[in-house]
């Protein structure tokens, strides 16, 4: 019945639509397969999605990634190497116990499967109106839930590590959710190397209580052939958010943020080093509502673009009548390092409230002939000139973070990306 709903639906669509009638969706999960069975696949119709046309990308949609199994543990435990972070594993989307830290012992920390009736996730979800989190939502399963109580400071960075256990092309649906309590503080990063085959369509929900502080990095360096990455959060009044990706390797990209500042004085870092080469695309697209007074956000994303890369940004600052004395910049810049590579920025402010300071900007140059010169005159190779500009470019968008170690963690990336010289 629901593929009746889309006219000429797509390979892509067809396959999707009749794995719906096979999957034990009930409730919210039914309601949102209805709710992707009358939209479909965005294409350039859809006005937030006209630089991505992800329907016309994803020619079919692959099988659906399964529970893994004792040889898929044993691929993805190859990948897992040995940190002092207190790792949480999933494989697929689906939570890993046994290939996790033992977080027992860290006092106001919870770690458990994620319940496919979490209460938290509905009211997470209002206003974040997507298709591709429809899809998500309708069939993600097995994913991990992190509770930080009120009050607790977890001192060592909690880290998500995503793998890939099948072998050849799959859909993955993860779906994660990560909760602070009244004043908590943590820091978490997210490690996504899920391989570059098949179609990944990952979300994770983050909910911050009233002061509650939360450094976030995003390393993706490894993505599947054509993905897609949500970010949803919901700030209390003043709590704090910091979120930092780093993007490479990315064949077919869309990470999308849906957050909005449910508190009064909430405070929100956005930023982002996007470094893309061959025919690589990547689309950051988000859309940040100012929903209480005097809240402050700050979004600053960087592109490095060569050969024949396509970079996209998309950025929206919704203030509401009542949300006066809002604080809100967003700056998007781009280094084209090659005639070929593309750049399409669209940075935009609604605005309904009569007291606010927002701005937004967009620039894309190529790197400043005469500070090449000055390094070359002092016998700086023009190669390695090069790579310290295009490192010093990109770093700066980890500077929002308070986490000296996670910032460090971003850089010693950003360091190996460039060190093989496909961006100079």
């Amino acid at each position: 019945m629901m593929g009746a709903l889309l006219q000429n639906p797509t390979q892509a669509e067809q396959d999707l639509l009749a794995r719906f009638a096979l999957e034990p969706v009930d409730g919210e999960r039914q309601a949102a397969a209805e709710r992707f069975a009358r939209a479909g696949l965005p294409s350039r119709r859809n006005e937030s999605w006209h630089y991505t046309d992800l329907r016309a990308k994803l020619r079919a949609a692959p099988p659906l990634a399964a529970r893994p199994d004792a040889a898929a543990l044993a691929r993805a435990k190859e990948k897992l190497a040995p940190s002092d972070r207190l790792s949480i594993v999933t494989i697929d989307g689906y939570f890993i116990p046994e290939l996790s830290g033992d977080v027992s012992s860290t006092p106001g920390l919870s770690v458990r499967a994620l319940k496919a009736d979490e209460p938290a996730l509905k009211s997470l979800s209002l206003g974040a109106d997507d298709a591709l989190l429809d899809l998500n939502a309708a069939f993600a399963q097995g994913g991990v839930a992190i509770e930080i109580a009120a009050g607790a400071q977890i001192e060592k960075i909690l880290e998500l590590v995503a793998l890939d256990g099948a072998s050849g092309a799959q859909s993955r649906f993860a779906r994660h959710l990560v909760v602070l309590g009244e004043g908590a503080r943590a820091s978490l990063m997210e490690t996504r190397a899920e391989g570059a085959e098949g179609f990944g369509d990952g979300a994770l929900f983050v909910a911050l209580g009233r002061g509650a502080q939360l450094d976030y990095a995003c390393r993706s360096l490894e993505g599947g052939a054509v993905e897609v990455q949500n970010f949803v959060a919901r700030l209390g009044a003043e709590a704090q958010l910091r979120a930092v990706s780093l993007l490479a390797g990315a064949p077919f990209l869309r990470r999308q943020y849906f957050i909005s500042c449910d508190g009064a004085n909430a405070q929100i870092h956005l930023s982002g080093a996007t470094l893309l080469r061959g025919r690589e695309h990547a689309d950051v697209t988000l859309t940040l509502d100012h929903d209480a007074p005097a809240c402050l956000s700050r979004e600053t994303f960087k592109y490095v673009l060569a050969d024949q890369a396509n970079g996209v940004f998309q950025g929206k600052i919704v203030v509401p009548p009542h949300a006066q004395k809002t604080d809100g910049k967003m700056l998007c810049r781009a280094l084209l390092l090659s005639d070929d590579a593309a750049m399409s920025a669209k940075p935009e402010l609604e605005i309904f409230a009569d007291d606010v300071a927002c701005g937004h900007g967009a620039a894309c140059a190529k790197l400043d002939a005469s500070q090449l010169f000055y390094m070359e005159s002092r016998g700086i190779p023009r190669a390695e000139a090069q790579a310290i500009l295009v490192e010093a470019f990109a770093a700066e968008a980890f500077d929002d973070l308070k986490d000296d170690s996670l910032r460090d963690l971003l850089n010693a990336d950003l360091t190996l990306l460039l060190a093989d010289g496909a961006f100079t």
